[in-house]
């Protein structure tokens, strides 16, 4: 009769009570400092800056949306888990919708963009702001209950298997290949985005932006997700690397600086590159990711509006204003909210579209030769009614919204966008990422492109947000076991 071996017992290991306190005081110094940075100082370094007369409710209006967003960031600060995705929409909101419009008030300096509207649109942005940020938040923390009142089953994604990695990882090595051959070789990813663009506008002048955005599309995001999955299998050591993963991984890094690289792409995919390859090194590491949110607001102040040295062609960019932060950060790119404004006179003029400006991004597929009355950009369509010579112009999300269904519109769209973050942010919970999850690679990556979808327009950023989740769904699958997790 055979006997089984028990192994020995592993003493279970001692509940370090006093370093999880000192975490949570670290956490809570942390969110401290920030706020008062944020909330306090920055503000008040505005205000002192003033150059014109304004008055104390056109600032506090302004002040609101800062408040909040800088209140949301010392809570992501404190709290214990990782919360990828609000981070990213805080950080847009506090720099671009809240912290630039009180230095263009205080300043009295703004974008060429605002000249079309008067105090009644510009307050009334704010406002709207602030709303669509109460409805993000609001649905971001509604915890919903299902039939019978059983706790939620989340289920988690794993890779399908190498073998799909290495043949995605060669269609992307593929796809590169064609983008930078259909621009004109390498060189032209060197030279600057305006004459990288130029070049990808004369594949098909006549198509419009629909086949550019799904070629450029294609070439990029293939690419970078299948290297930032590989990095995923390196560090987790799941299974052996065989010669040919090294020689995709090589392949792979060489198409990213090429494709990717910061001086032929906008700034903003940047972002979304920088934040997809940041998170997965970060994973459960609250620190790092502590980190990367207050960094992210400091370079969004002090270095995001410096970093367009590469937008024009040699020897016809403006030359880098030497004036203080809070005027570079109000005449420069943040024209989030002046647009947003001007979308408010503009739907004044022409009336609400009733969704059909939401067709242009839905069907951006479809070129214009087969659609001659496709919509325009929003960013273009507002910008032609302001007589704009340059129609390359943002079309923030609350402008998006508004220009469709007005103010339900609005209301529906951050709060599906609240209940989406909240989805997404819980594939970076301890419980999943412990058991092997992928699913967080993917998050990664659209959390960096939330700058985009904040930012607009969405016809704009259609092609490559549609590349990115076909990407992630080939190359993952729901796990067949349902892991009951408590909220």
């Amino acid at each position: 009769m055979s006997t089984k071996q028990v192994p020995p017992l592993t003493p279970p290991v001692p509940y370090n009570g006093r370093g999880a306190e000192q975490r949570t005081g670290v956490r809570t110094a942390v969110a401290l400092v920030a706020f008062l940075l944020f909330a306090v100082v920055f503000p008040l370094e505005v205000r002192g800056a003033s150059a014109v007369l304004f008055s104390n409710s056109d600032f506090l209006i302004r002040y609101a949306v800062a408040l909040y967003a800088s209140v949301k960031l010392a809570l992501l600060l404190w709290q214990g888990d990782i919360r990828p995705v609000a981070g990213v929409f805080w950080i847009f909101v506090y720099t671009g919708m809240g912290l630039a419009p009180l230095a263009q008030l205080a300043t009295g300096r703004s974008t060429a963009l605002a000249i079309q509207v008067g105090d009644r649109e510009l307050t009334m942005a704010s406002l709207l702001t602030l709303l669509g940020c109460v409805c993000f938040d609001v649905a971001y923390h509604l915890k919903l209950r299902r039939r019978g009142g059983a706790s939620p089953q989340l289920r988690f994604r794993t890779l399908r298997s190498m073998d799909v990695l290495r043949i995605f990882s060669v269609a992307a090595v593929v796809a590169a290949l064609v983008y930078i051959i259909q621009v004109g070789g390498l060189s032209v990813f060197f030279l600057s985005r305006q004459e990288t663009s130029q070049a990808l506008d004369e594949i098909s002048p006549d198509s419009g932006q629909a086949l550019r955005a799904i070629i450029s599309a294609a070439g990029s995001v293939g690419c970078l997700t299948a290297l930032i999955f590989y990095l995923h299998v390196w560090r987790t050591r799941d299974v052996a690397l065989a010669a040919v993963d090294g020689l995709l991984v090589a392949a792979l890094a060489v198409m990213n600086i090429v494709v990717n690289n910061p001086v032929s792409n906008s700034r903003y995919w940047t972002l979304a590159v920088v934040f997809g390859l940041l998170l997965p090194l970060i994973r459960g590491r609250k620190g790092m990711f502590n980190a990367a949110v207050a960094g992210g607001v400091i370079a969004s102040i002090v270095i995001f509006p410096l970093s367009d040295i590469t937008r024009r062609a040699a020897g016809t960019g403006a030359p880098l204003s030497s004036e203080s932060v809070w005027i570079t950060i109000a005449t420069k790119d943040y024209d989030q909210f002046t647009m947003f404004a001007n979308t408010l006179a503009y739907t004044a003029d022409h009336g609400l579209s009733w969704g059909m400006q939401a067709l242009g991004p839905v069907l951006f597929w479809v070129p214009r030769v087969i659609w001659p009355d496709k919509p325009l950009d929003t960013g273009v369509e507002v910008g032609q009614w302001m007589n704009s010579i340059n129609v390359n112009l943002s079309a923030p999300l609350w402008a998006e919204a508004w220009i469709n269904f007005g103010l339900p519109g609005l209301i529906l769209v951050f709060a599906a966008l609240g209940l989406l973050a909240r989805r997404l942010d819980s594939g970076f919970r301890a419980e999943i990422l412990s058991k092997g999850s992928v699913g967080y690679l993917g998050i990664s990556i659209f959390a960096g492109y939330l700058f985009i979808l904040l930012r607009g327009s969405l016809l704009q950023s259609m092609g490559r947000l549609m590349i990115l989740v076909l990407s992630v769904l080939i190359l993952t699958a729901v796990t067949n076991r349902r892991e009951r997790l408590q909220p």
